[in-house]
């Protein structure tokens, strides 16, 4: 949370916090291991990105009181969504639950996001913190998989609507948490002009594609399918956007062979399938509306949403815990005011991390292209599901846009004011 222009001599606690906030992002699984009792329990992945914050604001205090934040280009859209959340903790009929949301879901991440924008200022910074994020979803994957051949050696039998994993408590969530690492590796397999980073990211890509597809998670096969579209239309090369798409093509059909995944996937708009999910999710969604329809400003407040639905579900159904569907989701927790600035916000992200890419060299190239596609995913997947509520997921939103403002003020800006001088 500094001015632009980095410190001739760095702070060794400064040096600390860059390295806590690689082993944070590398471990957002682990908020799955909690401790403490109620209402004081926090867990593995709060107290890494609480570590974080302490280094950094300790290796700070020697630029008080010149210190002033980043300018992210942001702040209007963050800021009305921090505020939503402040109302939405007064309409909430939970509010200590609420405001224990409000700092997992907001005010941990938003900080950790101003923390890492001043933390990545050169390919070195950038590369030290992707190191830790990519060893930490590959392991996370590998864990996965191994979930998978410890099912199979032992006979399991397989339930297609919950298939196996290692941490989580839905294979979706998996699903979710791994697409902005499938992003950002493609975007380097795809971009890197460095081979150590290529060969690194694909390597990483291998395993996480196979947990990916291991999830049997229906919106996650889709929301990989959109990436490669992605890939296609941004690809210059004709030759390539045809090698790409009839190499997927092939992967897919080869994909689809699989028995566990050809049988999640059949006769998924057939209502007696017992392994479609899709008129139950219809269900929801207009059991949601219809609590929106009466309450359109507010809706239901943070954490509230599982509570007030009891008045709106229809018979026979029970609330979720959330409304499988992101924007619906912002609406009902955060009302219209923060449903409005999260569309902004991801709005920003992606115009931005779209058009700086277009203009971007070397590192960032690829960094941008990953960023913004891991936007898409959000968006993609966000239509089935809700990839924020959520300690890892959050954290990892956060995450994914500051490596994007950092990028675009640290990595393309200057090259662009370098390349007009030249001129």
């Amino acid at each position: 949370m500094a001015t632009s222009e980095p410190s001739a001599i760095e702070s060794p606690l400064i040096r600390y916090s860059r390295w806590s906030l690689a082993v944070t992002v590398g471990a957002m699984p682990s908020y799955v291991f909690r401790f403490g009792v109620k209402p004081f329990r926090s867990d593995v992945l709060e107290v890494l990105v609480l570590l974080t914050i302490a280094l950094y604001v300790a290796g700070n205090l020697g630029r008080w009181p010149s210190w002033r934040p980043v300018r992210t280009g942001i702040e209007v859209p963050t800021a009305v969504l921090l505020f939503a959340g402040l109302i939405a903790i007064a309409v909430s009929t939970d509010h200590f639950g609420a405001l224990g949301f409000y700092r997992a879901y907001f005010i941990e991440p938003v900080i950790l996001f101003y923390v890492a924008v001043d933390l990545l200022r050169t390919v070195g910074n950038f590369r030290t913190v992707l190191l830790g994020f990519a060893i930490g979803t590959t392991i996370f994957s590998i864990l996965n998989l191994g979930a998978w051949v410890i099912a199979l050696r032992n006979h399991v039998d397989i339930n297609l609507g919950n298939a196996p994993e290692a941490l989580y408590t839905s294979p979706n969530s998996v699903a979710v948490f791994l697409e902005p690492a499938v992003a950002i590796a493609a975007g380097f397999v795809l971009y890197s002009d460095d081979r150590r980073d290529r060969n690194v990211a694909l390597v990483c890509l291998v395993f996480l594609l196979a947990s990916m597809i291991a999830t049997l998670s229906r919106a996650g096969m889709l929301t990989l399918a959109v990436l490669v579209i992605v890939v296609v239309i941004t690809m210059r090369s004709t030759r390539l956007k045809l090698a790409i798409f009839g190499g997927a093509l092939i992967t897919a059909i080869a994909i689809f062979q699989i028995p566990f995944v050809s049988k999640r996937l059949y006769r998924q708009f057939d209502p007696s399938y017992p392994y479609n999910t899709f008129e139950g999710r219809l269900q929801i969604w207009s059991d949601t509306l219809k609590m929106l329809r009466a309450r359109p400003i507010f809706g239901s407040g943070l954490r509230a949403y599982q509570t007030v639905m009891q008045a709106y579900v229809s018979p026979g159904h029970k609330p979720e815990l959330y409304p499988h569907n992101l924007f619906l989701a912002m609406w009902a927790e955060l009302g219209l005011l923060g449903l409005i600035a999260f569309v902004v916000l991801l709005a920003m992200l992606l115009w931005r991390g779209w058009t700086s890419y277009a203009r971007a060299s070397g590192f960032a190239r690829p960094l941008l292209w990953g960023t913004s596609a891991a936007f898409i995913a959000v968006a993609v997947h966000g239509m089935f599901d809700t990839p924020y509520y959520n300690n890892d997921i959050s954290i990892e939103f956060w995450f994914v846009a500051a490596l994007e403002i950092a990028a675009i003020i640290f990595l393309v800006r200057p090259a662009t004011r370098k390349a007009a001088l030249q001129r």
